[in-house]
């Protein structure tokens, strides 16, 4: 092991920063944002995990920022991830956004901001969400098979 590897002091941080941003979200989730605060969220729109519209994967291949502010609803916050409804051109759609590929945030009220270095590794123990917009343009976001490949059989039943 190299001695780089032994301490590394970038995803230490990066970690405890994301805390930051987990607090400020769970908090915005239960209680709501006060008047002038608002977040600007930047994350990779093609890493593992990001669900968004496919209209805005193909305009924002890169990157997206989005904003909460007035008009969200159903913020919840998770270890891993947080999701949100947004509106885009006039339809609500739920969006989740894995912390792995923040690359931003921000609360302008107070002048805070952070910055990261997302990862694009795919979880090894997880494989990738099938999570897809249906084709009506709806709000329903149609998810599949969620379970791992390695399920209990007959034989694991005590």
């Amino acid at each position: 092991m190299k001695n780089n590897d032994y301490l590394n002091y970038n995803n230490m941080l990066d970690k405890a920063l994301l805390s930051v941003v987990k607090s400020a979200l769970t908090q915005a989730s239960t209680d709501g944002l006060l008047d002038g605060h608002y977040f600007y969220l930047t994350f990779k729109t093609n890493a593992w995990g990001v669900v968004v519209p496919e209209f805005l994967k193909k305009q924002y291949p890169e990157t997206l920022t989005i904003i909460i502010q007035h008009e969200y609803s159903n913020l919840s916050v998770s270890e891993k991830e947080f999701g949100v409804t947004l509106s885009f051109n006039n339809h609500n759609y739920h969006i989740i956004v894995p912390f792995t590929s923040l690359i931003a945030f921000s609360d302008p009220e107070v002048n805070f901001s952070l910055s990261f270095n997302p990862t694009d590794v795919i979880p090894e123990e997880e494989d990738e969400p099938e999570l897809s917009y249906s084709d009506d343009n709806s709000n329903i976001i149609s998810m599949s098979d969620f379970m791992k490949k390695n399920s209990p059989n007959d034989d694991d039943v005590a």
